[in-house]
């Protein structure tokens, strides 16, 4: 959300240009706010450098959403997944602590907020029952008109979703499209279930319909009929999903059927245009009469139910639209609606949609981005398209960024943002809430008060920062807009915390006041999230990452100095995903960066280059032993290969601890459980949690407390013996680690001959997971005390 009065492509790379000819080989610096920056609405992965950005007035609170395909939020299926299976597997047991809701939400009228919403699908008959579904959180249901919200697909093989469709004769039928075609996020294919959700089966593979889904539409009168529009174009089956065509094959934004004709189908097929069929999709046939032939990219085509000769289609063109069509003939004649808003601007590729009233053909919406700052939240048209007026402002107001609207039976408006769903039961003049059970937040990153277990913090995308301060799983925003990385200052006895807006704009907070303690990184380049870390040995420490590392020893100073502590080598081309600090140790540091490489420090003056023997990929997370600051664990984004490895020597040599990881599974965040020997490793992948008692030898996924979601950060508190996972889609969780006892070698909870023998066949080989005292070598020291453990039987 949030980005206008954009500079094109070839502005932006003019600038970045700007002092690379000529004598001077130094890049000039140029000043621009964030909606400058933004391309078509987009803002970049990695701030350029030489840009400073500044926060005008309009962008005080929200920045924009995630650039497209951003490593942090697209997660990955499950590898062979298959319904129930996670029902069989033992492990850590999980429970949700929140969000639930976002409370406090200041773009929502200080109301709830859930998480983003991407399409709505509502029960044709009752209007208390709707299914929702959440970006990147799964299935939603309620059966009581939006008071209490159930997820239903937590199972699922990816939790990403852009579609969801009811058959119209059997509302039990349920059929779900996995990936989004706006964010990148990554799907599995098309599910169905017959059940109004309590079991799934995938119909159609990313073979079959693609990567993405972004509309899925049932034949009303032929249940097996199915029609699908993705990155991938569009397609359809004739029975249910055994066999499926592709029929136009280029990406597409939107099919619509004709409701008592349905063998007249129409698909807005990106870049060129609107096709209609008159044979159930088949032979498709690019309309004319009045629409335009170039200038635009999304084509979002929508029927009347009540007259299906009249649609209405959207050509966006970037971040805006290039105009919005009207036909009464359908489709052979069409007329431009000069006076309809420019809706989408400045953000078209991330939420725009035309909705019609079922009852109505002159009476329509458009959802963009929000009226407050800029062109439209929701407009309204009554007269076919001649004037227009907004209806989202309230009060209560309605979240910004729309992304869908359905209509129920009674009159029931359903719509769905990045805040959440809201509903209207007079035509749109007003909205109600309906969030307050809702928990699809998406958190990038999430942290705990390192003794004060109750609270945490959690940067969100588009719901700011929500704080936990009980054991309530409602939590109030403290940050608004888009959160990322937060410190928790240690002491009990103070209320500061440090929280951080996109490009490492960070805030320092002592209750409810707050104030920008940025460094003097402006001009530097730096991630979208950019890492922000405190020092586990005194609260006056921060530390965060651009192309270089930043540190500053006052922080809590009226106005704290920062000091690179490092060159741009650190960044090795690329900018800083991830920084560690050794316990007892603060200058000994480490950091990962987004081109795979590992620098470390121990006088936090001079970095050495520690990457032989890393794979290629960008770094997710570091994490160093507690007792031994030589020892530390990197994990990396990688879907294959060596994902997690394990140095003793301060990186000079690295060994795997990823070989029985499946492939197809990242490591995208990381933890680990230093109570064991060896230490138990805990991987936070793109649909659920996988951990490691043997050193990587073999990987055990998580059970089905904790759903499938994409898992991007994990937090272990060893004194609570507790592991929290941040998800991106469905909230913080928790689980109780289990008890150590280090005889208990092979962590099945008893000590027995089993455990022995696997200590004593690590021992003969050498290898250090039988390091039993974990300083590095394996020899009689550890067999000893191995031994003495086992004989008192802990």
């Amino acid at each position: 959300m949030k980005t206008f009065n954009r500079i094109g492509s070839a502005s932006l790379a003019g600038l970045l240009a700007l002092g690379l000819g000529g004598c001077s080989l130094e890049p000039v610096e140029s000043t621009m706010e964030l909606d400058e920056l933004a391309v078509d609405g987009r803002l970049p992965a990695v701030k350029p450098e030489g840009i400073i950005v500044t926060r005008g007035a309009r962008e005080e609170h929200e920045s924009g959403p995630p650039p497209y395909g951003y490593i942090k939020i697209i997660g990955e299926p499950v590898p062979n997944w298959t319904w129930g299976g996670a029902q069989t597997r033992s492990g850590l047991n999980w429970t949700f602590i929140g969000p639930k809701p976002m409370a406090s939400e200041y773009w929502s009228g200080e109301g709830n907020a859930g998480g983003h919403i991407a399409a709505i699908a509502p029960h044709p008959t009752d209007a208390n029952t709707c299914y929702i579904a959440a970006d990147t959180g799964g299935i939603w249901k309620t059966t009581d008109g939006g008071t209490n919200w159930t997820p239903i697909s937590d199972q699922l093989s990816v939790l990403n979703h852009d579609a969801i469709a009811i058959d119209p004769q059997s509302p039990n039928t349920i059929y779900i499209g996995t990936g989004s075609t706006h964010s990148g996020a990554t799907g599995d294919g098309v599910f169905k279930s017959i059940d109004a959700g309590a079991t799934w089966s995938r119909i159609g593979t990313t073979a079959q319909v693609g990567g993405e889904q972004n509309c899925i539409v049932v034949h009303p009168q032929s249940a097996g009929t199915i029609h699908v529009t993705g990155s991938g174009g569009y397609y359809r089956t004739l029975n249910g999903g055994s066999t499926w065509t592709r029929i136009i094959t280029s990406a597409c934004s939107s099919v619509a059927i004709h409701p008592t004709s349905p063998n007249i189908v129409y698909i807005g097929r990106n870049g060129q245009g609107v096709y209609k069929s008159t044979a159930e999709g088949s032979s498709p046939v690019k309309l004319a009469g009045g629409l335009p032939t170039s200038g635009f990219s999304q084509v979002l085509v929508s029927i009347a139910k009540s007259n299906p000769q009249v649609l209405y289609a959207a050509f966006l063109s970037g971040g805006g639209i290039e105009g919005l069509y009207r036909t009464g003939d359908g489709g052979t004649t069409w007329t431009k609606l000069t006076s309809a808003p420019n809706f989408p601007n400045p953000q078209g590729y991330w939420n725009a949609y035309v909705a019609i009233d079922p009852t109505n053909e002159n009476k329509l919406f458009v959802g963009g981005v929000d009226s407050r700052y800029a062109d439209v939240g929701i407009s309204r048209s009554l007269d076919g398209g001649a004037t227009w007026s907004e209806v989202a402002v309230g009060p209560p107001s309605v979240h910004p960024d729309h992304h869908c609207m359905a209509f129920g039976p009674t009159g029931v408006i359903w719509e769905g943002n990045d805040g959440g769903v809201w509903k209207s039961t007079n035509g749109g003049t007003n909205w109600t809430n309906c969030n307050a059970t809702l928990a699809a937040a998406q958190i990038y990153n999430l942290v705990q008060h390192p003794s004060l277990t109750l609270r945490a913090l959690g940067g969100t995308q588009d719901n700011g920062t929500p704080e936990r301060a009980s054991s309530s799983t409602s939590w109030a925003q403290l940050q608004v807009g888009d959160g990322g990385y937060s410190v928790f200052d240690p002491s009990t006895t103070t209320n500061r915390r440090y929280t951080t807006y996109v490009y490492l704009s960070i805030t320092r907070w002592t209750n409810s006041s707050s104030k920008g303690i940025s460094g003097g990184w402006g001009s530097d380049p730096v991630n979208f999230i950019a890492p922000l870390v405190g020092d586990p040995n005194t609260g006056s420490n921060l530390l965060g990452g651009t192309n270089r590392i930043w540190r500053t020893t006052n922080a809590s100073a009226t106005t704290p100095t920062w000091t690179a502590i490092s060159t741009s080598a650190v960044g090795a081309g690329g900018t800083i995903n991830a920084i560690a600090v050794a316990t007892g140790a603060s200058n000994t540091i480490y950091s990962g960066s987004s081109t795979g490489k590992v620098y470390v420090t121990t006088d936090a003056t001079t970095w050495n280059n520690r990457s032989t023997g890393l794979p290629s990929g960008q770094i997710s997370d570091i994490v160093i032993s507690p007792s031994a600051p030589g020892t530390a664990y990197v994990a990396f984004y990688n879907t294959s290969g060596n994902r997690v490895l394990r140095t003793t020597d301060y990186g000079v040599t690295w060994t795997t601890m990823s070989t029985g990881l499946p492939s197809g599974v990242s490591a995208g965040s990381l933890a680990v459980d230093f109570a064991f020997t060896p230490p138990t490793l805990y991987v936070g992948a793109g649909a659920g949690m996988y951990y490691s008692s043997d050193n990587g030898a073999s990987w055990t996924k998580n059970n089905a407390t904790l759903p499938n979601v994409n898992v991007a950060d994990l937090f272990i508190d060893p004194i609570a013996r507790t592991i929290t996972a941040g998800t991106y889609g469905r909230g913080a969780w928790m689980a109780s680690l289990p008890q150590p006892c280090p005889a208990d070698f092979n962590h099945d909870g008893f000590v027995n001959a089993l455990d022995y023998d696997q200590f004593a066949e690590l021992f003969e080989t050498g290898d250090l997971g039988a390091d039993f005292n974990q300083d590095g070598f394996v020899n009689a020291l550890d067999y000893d005390d191995f031994a003495e453990h086992f004989e008192s039987g802990c």
